[in-house]
């Protein structure tokens, strides 16, 4: 368990590969960078960027996780940085500004349709160089939304059940605020939802591997569907060798399709199942002839 002076900071496997993947997007020293800690928690992530030199804003609902962080960082003494009580979806540049740097850790899979559309847009809005999400995604689509005038795919699950108190809901450190239910994008959607809020490019971060160690073993650590993604906040670039093919405003028209879902609408709820009864049935076969 890593500590700071006696307080409990992260345990988690991903901690290092958003430390190592900001430090090294930002190819330049954090001093003088301004970074945003969206759901910051018990403020991990800040307090160590903070120590890094960079100028850090953790943004926090929870009482609980705000008081330990605000505890934590005082005794770290690090006058550049900073945590405030607020709801993320209250985000704006009106309000915060803009960061060079935004962290969105675990916060999509806790918000509902329209309100995690709203917030993706509204993390591109305050970002002037990169932002780094890490988050579960659905492994097929199963229901959709649509949302200036593009469609999404996901899944919905549960947060909280159902007529759970505004009390219980905020004991609960690991589900949403308020919403009783959340939508999950698929991976494909969650690019394009990245790509049509104006990032411009979208990594897939891999490395370093998340894992846990287990006694003097290192046990590969597999967190679901979970996907660490930076999305770069770019300027359109036009081809040098087709200086009159401009960087195009509806890039669908131009041959740069959106990314394709594992199930489209042209697959039918009857088909579906045929091809489950199929897989079932392949299954028992197989383990038929191993008896």
């Amino acid at each position: 368990m890593m500590t700071l002076n006696g307080i409990e900071l992260d345990n988690s496997p991903i901690f290092r590969r958003v430390i190592q993947a900001v430090c090294d997007l930002s190819r330049r020293p954090l001093a003088g960078l301004r970074i945003l800690d969206l759901g910051s928690a018990h403020g991990a992530y800040s307090i160590e960027l903070a120590g890094q030199g960079a100028q850090v804003l953790g943004i926090e609902a929870r009482d609980a996780w705000l008081e330990q962080a605000r505890r934590t960082a005082g005794q770290s003494l690090l006058p550049n940085l900073e945590f405030v009580r607020d709801d993320v979806r209250n985000l704006s540049r009106e309000k915060y500004g803009e960061f060079d740097i935004v962290l969105c850790l675990g916060i999509l899979y806790h918000l509902d349709a329209p309100d995690v559309f709203e917030f993706v847009g509204r993390v591109s809005e305050v970002c002037r160089d990169f932002a780094v999400f890490e988050t579960h995604f659905a492994a097929t689509p199963t229901i959709w939304h649509d949302w200036r005038g593009k469609r999404y795919w996901g899944l919905s699950r549960y947060e909280h059940p159902p007529g759970a108190s505004a009390e219980d809901k905020l004991k609960d450190l690991g589900a949403s605020l308020d919403n009783e239910q959340s939508f999950w994008f698929t991976k494909a959607s969650l690019c394009n939802i990245l790509r049509d809020t104006g990032f411009t490019s979208v990594y897939d971060c891999l490395n370093p591997m998340a894992y846990l160690s287990v006694g003097a073993q290192k046990e590969v650590k597999i967190w679901g569907r979970r996907a660490t993604l930076a999305a770069i906040k770019g300027r359109p670039v036009s081809l040098a060798v087709a200086p009159e093919l401009p960087w195009p405003e509806n890039p669908e028209e131009y041959g740069f399709e959106r990314f394709l879902e594992a199930r489209s609408d042209n697959i039918s709820p009857y088909a579906r199942v045929q091809g489950k009864a199929r897989r079932v049935a392949r299954r028992l076969l197989r383990r038929k002839k191993s008896e």
